[in-house]
C-alpha cells in the first residue's frame, strides 16, 4: 500500500472489503482516480491477474506501490487521459505504478517479468504494464 493512499470507508464498502482476497494492496488503490464518478473500488472493475500480481510482488519483494492509474472511468478516459474504449486501462487489465528508486524499479519488473508479464513499459518515475492477451508481446519505454 503506498504513503499516500488514504482510503475513505462507507457502510456499503469497509476495510475488510478493501482487503478480501489481498494480503499487500488494497483494492481502493485501483478504483478511477478523476474523484468525478462513482467508482469507489477497483475491485468490481478491475481484472484479478493484474491485482494479484502486484499483491504477490509486494509480499515477496516487500514493497508499497503507488499506483497512477488502473480503471479508468469512461468520462476520464475521453476528457483527461484519450484513451480509446479498448484501452487496457478501460477494460481493467493495466496498471500504471510510480517508482522513483532504481532498484526498486528494477525488482518491480523482475517480478513481473518472472510472473509471466510480457507487456512492459518502461519511464524515467513510472512502470507501466498490462495483461491484455490481445496485444503482443513487448518491452517499450514511455
Amino acid at each position: 500500500m503506498s504513503l499516500l493512499h488514504k482510503p475513505t470507508y462507507t457502510f456499503e464498502y469497509n476495510e475488510e472489503d478493501d482487503k478480501q482476497g489481498l494480503n499487500f494492496v488494497l483494492w481502493s488503490q485501483f478504483m478511477c482516480k478523476c474523484g468525478k464518478c462513482k467508482v469507489s473500488s477497483g475491485k468490481d472493475y478491475m481484472e484479478r491477474l493484474p491485482v494479484l500480481i502486484l499483491d504477490d510482488i509486494a509480499r515477496e519483494e516487500r514493497m508499497r506501490f503507488d499506483v497512477l492509474l488502473a480503471y479508468v472511468c469512461e468520462k476520464s478516459a475521453y476528457k483527461d487521459h484519450f484513451l480509446p474504449t479498448k484501452d487496457s486501462h478501460r477494460v481493467g487489465l493495466a496498471v500504471t505504478i510510480r517508482v522513483l528508486n532504481v532498484q526498486k524499479r528494477l525488482r518491480l519488473i523482475r517480478g513481473l517479468i518472472l510472473r509471466g508479464v510480457t507487456r512492459i513499459g518502461v519511464g524515467r518515475d513510472e512502470i507501466y504494464f498490462d495483461c491484455d492477451d490481445l496485444k503482443s508481446m513487448s518491452l517499450f519505454l514511455l
